[in-house]
């Protein structure tokens, strides 16, 4: 989608008054009703990634627990809500995807995972604090968007009113502009960008801020159309947003750090990286909507790409075939594409390629980690529909 077609679609004003209509009723709920109780048949998925590294934990994943657990218990006062977060366990999400990152490196991961699974919830979940009020919500994506940039070092990107704040903000970019944090949960962003600014440069810094913009962007595209009842026409048309609300490629940034290397700037915006991440999330929707699809009909929602192509009138079963035969179609051209990565750095110091190899596994980690997490997280609920060969049947 193009930039000019999301501030158009950004721009336009369904609801004058913030509310949009309910989620009751409609193509939502049809789609729901006729997916509930079918069982769908999902085949070992680890078993497609053979030569990707799988079935690690991080050493420190009990430490890390600790420390997120005391976190949920200081920013959730309510009961209800501290406990429903302390079962997403986000220190075991990040210890699978992060399975040899040092302590500071997880620490750094685990506070990032945590305030993007509570961010998205504000904003996605029906349960969420602003996820019924659109005015409300874009209200939220903006004060994240300020206080995000804040928090990472970075000034204002609009500019400040009167002269003398124009010429103070010149001499010293920032200087003034404090925004608050929209909520809570939101404070944790300031010490991942504290311990990302120790860690990366500028540059580095204000490219993770555009992947964080183009989710929150996305994000409001996504809730729009989620509170019309609209269902996306295709598989491709659902990717095209889903690739910025996932959150994934915000990961590119941040495997960084939990691998403990820094790619060259030339790199990260080279169109080899920028494929190799397009396929990895490309893989990790997939995984993910497919071991999640029962946790989201739960809760309402259809934007999933299994929901999307069985709405297209394929039986669940050959959706599942389908989604299968694309995550196996990008994992072969991830790892032609990474071969391709690696070779730009031939000219480089061993250590420097080593250091490349290690990033790209950690990619890789981050996917198969994805389906580990999804198939023994409380959150999604699947291990009671495990086989003894690695797949499942899920009573939707």
């Amino acid at each position: 989608m193009s930039s000019s077609s999301i501030e158009h679609t950004l721009s336009s004003k369904p609801e004058e008054n913030g509310m949009m209509p309910s989620l009751d009723g409609g193509p939502h709920a049809d789609l729901i009703t006729e997916l509930k109780g079918q069982v769908m048949h999902v085949p070992d998925m680890l078993s497609l990634f053979p030569s990707w590294p799988s079935g690690g934990r991080n050493k420190y994943y009990k430490r890390l627990k600790t420390k997120l657990d005391r976190i949920t218990e200081r920013i959730f006062p309510d009961e209800q809500m501290r406990k429903r977060a302390l079962k997403y366990d986000f220190a075991f999400f990040t210890s699978t995807w992060f399975p040899d990152a040092n302590w500071d490196q997880l620490y750094t991961c685990g506070l990032f995972s945590f305030w993007l699974f509570h961010c998205d919830d504000a904003m996605d979940d029906r349960d969420g604090s602003v996820s019924q009020d659109f005015a409300l919500s874009s209200r939220y994506r903006q004060q994240v968007l300020d206080y995000t940039r804040h928090c990472l070092g970075l000034g204002p990107t609009r500019p400040p009113r009167g002269i003398i704040s124009r010429v103070s903000s010149w001499i010293n970019p920032g200087s003034g502009w404090n925004p608050p944090s929209p909520d809570l949960p939101n404070t944790v962003f300031k010490e991942v960008g504290q311990r990302i600014q120790l860690a990366t440069s500028r540059v580095f810094r204000e490219m993770f801020y555009k992947e964080i913009k183009q989710y929150i962007d996305h994000c409001e595209i996504e809730q729009r159309e989620r509170m019309q009842n609209k269902v996306s026409d295709d598989l491709e048309s659902y990717l095209r947003v889903r690739h910025h609300t996932s959150g994934v490629r915000m990961y590119g940034y941040i495997t960084q750090i939990g691998a403990g290397m820094r790619l060259p700037v030339w790199m990260m915006r080279s169109s080899e990286m920028q494929s190799l991440w397009d396929e990895m999330t490309t893989i990790i929707i997939i995984e993910n909507d497919i071991l999640s699809l029962k946790k989201e009909l739960a809760a309402g929602c259809v934007h999933n790409a299994v929901a999307v192509m069985y709405h297209q009138g394929q039986p669940l079963d050959s959706v599942i075939r389908g989604l299968v035969t694309k995550l196996e179609a990008c994992r072969d051209r991830f790892d032609e594409i990474a071969d391709r990565v690696y070779q730009l750095a031939s000219g480089a110091s061993k250590q420097n390629r080593d250091g490349i190899l290690r990033y790209i596994d950690g990619l890789r980690t981050n996917g198969t980690g994805t389906i580990e997490f999804c198939k023994l997280a409380q959150r999604y609920r699947n291990e009671k529909y495990f086989n003894e060969d690695g797949t499942m049947d899920v009573v939707l």
